[in-house]
Formats: C-alpha cells, structure tokens, sequence
C-alpha cells in the first residue's frame, strides 16, 4: 500500500495546451498530437488537453491559471512559448506564475522555459540584420 502512494506522487501531471491564432483545425490537431507523443515518450500522465483558437481565452486561460495555483498538475506541454502570449514581458509574467505555483513548462520548440533559460530563447528570436550606411556626396 505504502507503495502506491510512493507511485501515485511521484507520477507528473501534465496539460496539454495547444493554441492557433488563426483557428486552423489542422494545426490544432497536429499540436495535439505531437504533445500526446511527448508526454507518453516522457511518461507524463496528460489529465487534460486545451485546443484553443485565437488569442489567449481569459476564462480557459484562467482555468489553466487556477489549476496550477492549486496544484492540479505539475507540468504544462506547449509546442512553442509563443502559446503563454504575444510580447516578452507577457511570457515572462506567465512563466513566472506557472513556475512559482510548482509548474514545469515544456515547450517542444524551445525546451524548457523558466526565468533562466528565457533570455537565451528570447535572444535566439531576435534577428541582428546589417544596415550598411550608403553615403550621398
């Protein structure tokens, strides 16, 4: 007995959160299957999965926000950060809240993001481009 609460505790609970802004079915449905790939390869117990269209839904994503502040999973599968919002101070509030409340977050694109790798994968999306100063005499 003793045991199966050992393994019980131990199992990571994991979401699944699949987002298309332009609603693309398709899209949706690939996500969904790449991240149920993951957390089965991974030995993640998904309890839920989210496809969602659009921009971030208020009410599912504060469903989502609710769940990890009260310790319902442990991990959150995402198939990029660009799922968690649309500027970089948006990410970071979320991955901060997700992190804080005891949430792993796994993006398939990016690896895993908290504070500290953030900056790196922030970085890597920007892209330097060259201007060459063309001088008129």
């Amino acid at each position: 007995m003793n045991n199966q609460v050992v393994s019980r505790e131990t199992t990571k609970k994991a979401i699944l959160y699949c987002r298309s802004v332009v609603g693309d079915r398709a899209e949706l449905q690939s996500q969904s299957e790449a991240l149920t790939a993951f957390a089965k390869a991974n030995g993640l117990s998904a309890i839920r999965t989210i496809l969602e269209s659009g921009t971030m839904d208020a009410l599912t994503y504060n469903n989502l926000r609710l769940q990890a502040k009260y310790r319902e999973f442990n991990v959150l599968v995402v198939p990029e950060l660009e799922v968690l919002g649309n500027y970089p101070i948006e990410i970071t509030h979320e991955v901060n809240f997700l992190t804080e409340n005891g949430v792993k977050i796994i993006s398939l694109k990016d690896g895993e993001l908290n504070v500290e790798t953030l900056p790196m994968i922030f970085r890597k999306g920007f892209r330097l481009v060259k201007k060459s100063i063309v001088r008129a005499y």
